[in-house]
């Protein structure tokens, strides 16, 4: 099969589309120590962070990507990936002729979660096999499928915890159930993308091109909680790790997470953590620990449980 083969490196920045769009010749992709990557075109995309972090931008939001996580995005989600100084970063384009291992269970489903132990050092073995590469130097090689089909069956496995949840979807058919556990995996993936606001139920509901009803009724079925229920968490746990890692002031950690004064914000926090923010700035409350977000296994913590 031939792919791309992509290495940007040291704030090199490398536009993908350009490269691959023409022949929809999907690229295999490493991003470090400060380099770029941009995806555009009818391509899915799968992230993997092997070291550091990334900031990663795209149709669904912006999300602050840290060591051991996975992002799977969806085509026409034109990302645009950042990786930090410390950062490695793995990619890969999907696109929709490439053929998938039988063992990928034929779907990748949109989402957001965190690599199980060792796969880190697996995946990027298994990217290195796959063919050669050259810092800042975009290519074409003949790929190795054994080394290629492993890191699909790799990423795969990632989403078992995610599987698990097709069968609470409505439908008759294995298929159809999948289709609607995508669309509600778009909308979970706007949710943690957005959380400097509150994202209105209209909005969510047009992701999955389904109404407001039926939506918020799948949404609830899936994941044991509301859309509504869901962002305001997301967003608190936003702020808690605002509050610890950043220096912003209370207020301003209450404002960048979406909440519209400081006495909503503090009161949404104490009940959602036991303490106002300002004590749990100063340590003296619960430590909260990473958590599922959704209460799914594989799904990314995105919020913070007492």
């Amino acid at each position: 099969m031939q792919m791309q083969t992509i290495w940007s490196d040291r704030a090199g920045a490398y536009d993908v589309s350009g490269a691959a769009a023409h022949d929809e010749r999907p690229a295999l992709m490493l991003a470090s120590r400060g380099g770029g990557l941009a995806v555009g075109g009818n391509a899915a995309t799968a992230w993997l962070v092997l070291r550091g972090s990334a900031t990663l931008e795209c149709r669904e939001g912006r999300f602050a990507l840290a060591a051991g996580q996975w992002l799977v995005l969806e085509a026409e989600s034109r990302p645009l990936l950042a990786s930090a100084e410390d950062g490695l970063v793995l990619g890969v384009t999907l696109w929709p002729r490439m053929p998938l291992p039988a063992a990928a269970d034929g779907a990748l489903f949109p989402g957001l979660g965190q690599l199980a132990p060792g796969v880190r050092a697996a995946a990027l073995r298994l990217w290195r096999g796959c063919a050669p590469f050259a810092r800042n130097v975009p290519r074409t090689h003949e790929v190795d499928r054994l080394p290629l089909e492993a890191l699909l069956r790799l990423l795969a496995a990632q989403q078992a915890g995610l599987r698990e949840l097709v069968d609470r979807c409505p439908g008759r058919s294995l298929r159809r159930r999948r289709q609607v556990f995508a669309r509600m995996q778009r909308a979970w993936l706007y949710l943690a993308g957005n959380l400097d606001r509150p994202v209105r139920l209209a909005e969510l509901a047009e992701r999955g091109n389904v109404s407001v009803w039926y939506f918020t009724k799948t949404f609830h079925a899936i994941y044991g909680e509301g859309p509504q229920a869901a962002s305001s968490r997301m967003r608190l746990a936003q702020a808690a790790r605002l509050l610890r890692v950043s220096r912003l002031s209370v207020g301003e950690a209450g404002a960048a997470c979406g909440f519209e004064n400081n006495c909503s914000f503090s009161r949404a926090f104490r009940a959602r953590f036991g303490v106002p923010p300002s004590r749990y700035r100063a340590g003296t409350g619960a430590t909260p620990h990473a958590a599922n977000g959704t209460g799914t296994r594989g799904q990314a913590a995105v919020s913070l449980r007492p």
